[in-house]
Parts: C-alpha cells; structure tokens; sequence
C-alpha cells in the first residue's frame, strides 16, 4: 500500500466533494490534523475508519487502499476484504467490551463485598448501623460515579460526570449527618461542601467540555485550567476561611497563586512547542 497514492486519492475525492479537511474529520470525529497527515501520506487511517471513510467519499475500501478506482471486475476482492475487516473490527470490539464488563462487575463486587463486611462488623460490635454508614455511603457514590465509566469506557463518562452532580450533595449530606452525629466534630462540613461542590461541578465539566473540543491540544486545555483553577481556589479559600472564622490570604496564597501562574506559562510554550512540530 501505497500511503502518499492513498493520501492523494483522499484529498482528491474530498475536493471533488467540495468538502474541507476540517468537515470531513468532523463527519469521522478526528481531528482536522489527523486528515492533513492521511493527505500527505504521513500516516494512514484507523482500520474502524475505513468503512465510513469510504462511504463519505463514495468509493470502496479496496480502491481506497490502492489509491485509484478500481474495475468492476474487482468485487469478490471488495467483499472478502470487507468482510475480514469487519470481522476485525468486531472482534476488536468484542474484546473491548467482554474486558470492561469483567472489570465493571469485579468493581461491583468488591464495593457489595466491603459494604457488608464493614455492616456485620459495625451491627456486632455496636448492635445497630453507626459509623459503617460512612464507608458505606462512599461505596455506593463510588459506585455511581465510576462505574458508568468502567463499563462503557470514554462514552460512559457523561453519565459518571451527570451521576456526580446529582448525588454529591446527597452524600455530603450523609456524610455530615453521620460525623456529627457520632462524634463531637461540629465544623459544618455540608454548609461548606455544598458551597463548594457546584463550584468544583462547574470546573469537572468545562475541562471535559475542553478536551471534546480540543483534544489534539492536551497541553492547551490543561493551561486553561490551571488558569481558571487559580480565581476558583482564591473563591474557596475565601468561603472556609470565612466560615471557620481563619485568615483569608496570606503569603502562602501568594506563593500558590505564582506556583500556578508559571505552571500555566509552561504547559502553554509545550503547547507551542507540540504544535510546531505537527506542523512541521
């Protein structure tokens, strides 16, 4: 296979198409750098994008792998090399899937198995649920907030990033209950988290919602949160310190703040640095 042929072949059927690099890797959910390699024949498509690459560009996947159209005479070739990368694809998929259904019940099962051991041992010792339903609650919002994830992989993580903002003030709220309830600890842990849980919320989901959109620039999306991290920590410490009566700033705060701020700087020149060299 001949990847520059290949990669003309590509770029020449998507101009026929009046189609832009940028609106053909949206059509494949990669990236618009991902098509110019394939253009310049530094690299080759995914075998799972052949399929669909080839149905947008209205070829076969035999001519799309030769570079050129192909006679009609070629169709039992077509049909067993798509068959076999179908079937590789499927089988590849399989895997995927039998792996994470293995470690999303090992995840399950290990959570039950600690729930009840830690409720036969609070119920033995005490008689009744006490402190077991703080291990007990952390389990089942573990359970909620990973194993969406676990199971289904990249696309489970909305459902663990939803999970998460809807149960996390429930759980605090058992959790305050139960520590102050069995012991003399009287800082309002709930009043604080749930201040700061929506806003701690907000940034889960602006850095997912940045590695959607940007994530051939991993190095860019991190910057913009270390930045965005810095007013969002002088607002939290801001609410405790108010809270527990403390200190608001103080040189240490200033000492983070700097921390931040250089981190950001270096993670924006790799960001530069890894945009040169794909572009060069």
């Amino acid at each position: 296979m001949n990847n520059e042929k290949m990669g003309q072949f590509i770029s020449e059927l998507r101009k026929s198409q009046q189609m832009t690099q940028k609106e053909l890797a949206n059509q494949l959910n990669v990236s618009d750098k991902a098509v110019s390699k394939w253009e310049r024949g530094l690299s080759n498509p995914d075998i799972s994008l052949l399929s669909p690459l080839s149905e947008i560009l209205g070829v076969t996947i035999t001519e799309l792998l030769n570079g050129e159209r192909i006679s009609s005479e070629s169709t039992n070739v077509e049909t067993n090399v798509v068959k076999a990368l179908e079937y590789g694809v499927k089988t590849a998929i399989g895997k995927i899937k039998v792996t994470h259904n293995i470690l999303a019940a090992g995840f399950s099962i290990l959570l039950l198995l600690g729930i009840l051991v830690v409720s036969i041992v609070n119920v033995a010792i005490s008689g009744t649920f006490t402190w077991s339903l703080i291990p007990i609650s952390a389990s089942v919002f573990a359970w909620l907030i990973l194993f969406p994830t676990i199971k289904f992989g990249v696309k489970g993580i909305i459902t663990s990033l939803i999970s998460l903002s809807l149960f996390i003030v429930p759980f605090l709220y058992v959790l305050d209950y139960v520590i102050n309830r069995l012991t003399s600890f009287n800082e309002p842990i709930f009043a604080m988290g749930a201040r700061i849980a929506p806003l701690t919320i907000v940034f889960i989901w602006i850095a997912y919602l940045l590695f959607k959109k940007l994530k051939t620039r991993k190095w860019l999306v991190l910057a913009i949160l270390v930045l965005i991290a810095i007013p969002l920590n002088f607002f939290i410490n801001f609410m405790i310190a108010g809270m527990l009566n403390q200190p608001q700033f103080g040189i240490q705060t200033v000492i983070n703040v700097l921390a931040t701020a250089v981190l950001a700087i270096i993670l924006f020149i790799l960001d530069y640095v890894a945009r040169n060299r794909k572009m060069s």
